[in-house]
């Protein structure tokens, strides 16, 4: 294990939040020029029209490019697949809200925006790829351990030790210092060890934390006071800091992704997915939302992810889909 040197992480700039949602918003409007050049190519104005978007930001003809690259002829996609197009958007009214539907869900899925963006590789010291579980030891002398598709930045000063999580899960043994308070910081909110390890946990919604020794303190944005979580406790938050309550667990279960096992009791096919999904090339995506409300519990080895996941379908009655190699779509 090789030990890491500290670094200030980058300071000003556009927060994440509203980077986030200003790269929504240009996502959504170049599926939309798509595809609506699609389905009148031969219209000048909107080819003018289209044009003065596109130069108004270079961040708009960057996502659009992409958008092209990765979705291709749209159209072409729902002939061939005309049963899938259906029951994958729920036959909106019209024809192109059903192809801008499925293009939305392509693109948002294929994670060319957002996903392992280059703001991500500036911002990140470490970054676990697809099935890797990296274990770094830090200059400290603490112990940090990587989920698939995972990425940390880093700070350590004479008075606090702070990582960042920017993406996925990661697991920590911390070292005693008085001194130096340890931090974790996810999303909206912030766990302070209190002499522990832990575990936490980055998604779409919010953000996790498991104590599997001692107890740490997790503040948030909106939450006051700090709220103490104890061994063999889970916390959870949601994007706006929004503390849940604390509950009971098991915490081998929760961390069993580091021996290469996702072991779930009563979790949505939503969240199991997404676990698998960190070690499954590509990506999966979820078409029908009662499909991925549905709770199963179950165990799997992650070895061999592609058979977990269909060991998951074929478990609980999940149709699968393929686009070539990298886009995977249960319904």
């Amino acid at each position: 294990m090789t030990a890491l040197d500290a670094r200030h992480l980058p300071t000003g700039g556009e927060p994440e939040r509203g980077r986030k949602d200003r790269e929504k918003r240009v996502r959504e409007q170049a599926v939309d020029w798509l595809v609506r050049l699609n389905g009148d190519p031969s219209d000048k104005e909107l080819q003018l029209a289209f044009e003065r978007w596109r130069s108004e930001d270079p961040v708009h003809a960057e996502i659009f490019a992409r958008a092209q690259r990765v979705v291709g002829d749209a159209t072409l996609l729902i002939r061939r697949e005309p049963e899938f197009a259906e029951r994958a958007v729920r036959a909106p009214a019209n024809r192109r809200k059903t192809i801008a539907s499925l293009v939305t869900i392509l693109v948002a899925g294929a994670g060319i925006f957002l996903a392992f963006d280059g703001a991500l590789w500036m911002r990140a010291d470490v970054i676990a790829g697809k099935g890797e579980r990296p274990v770094l030891r830090l200059n400290d002398g603490s112990t940090l351990q990587l989920n698939a598709q995972s990425a940390v930045a880093y700070e350590f000063t004479p008075s606090e030790r702070r990582i960042v999580l920017l993406r996925g899960e990661a697991f920590v043994e911390v070292a005693p210092d008085g001194n130096r308070p340890f931090v974790v910081e996810a999303g909206a909110g912030a766990t302070t060890a209190l002499g522990t390890a832990f575990d936490v946990n980055l998604t779409d919604d919010g953000a996790s934390v498991t104590v599997l020794e001692h107890a740490v303190s997790v503040a948030t944005d909106t939450a006051t006071p700090p709220r103490r979580v104890e061994v063999n406790e889970q916390v959870s938050y949601n994007q706006q800091g929004r503390l849940g309550d604390i509950k009971p667990i098991d915490p081998l279960l929760a961390v069993a992704w580091r021996d290469g096992r996702l072991v779930f009791e009563e979790r949505t096919i939503a969240s199991v997915v997404e676990e698998i999904g960190r070690h499954v090339p590509g990506t999966i995506l979820i078409a029908d939302a009662t499909v991925g409300a549905r709770r199963v519990s179950g165990s799997f080895d992650l070895s061999d992810p592609v058979r977990a996941l269909q060991g998951l379908t074929e478990a609980f009655d999940v149709k699968i889909t393929r686009f070539g190699p990298y886009v995977t779509i249960l319904r």
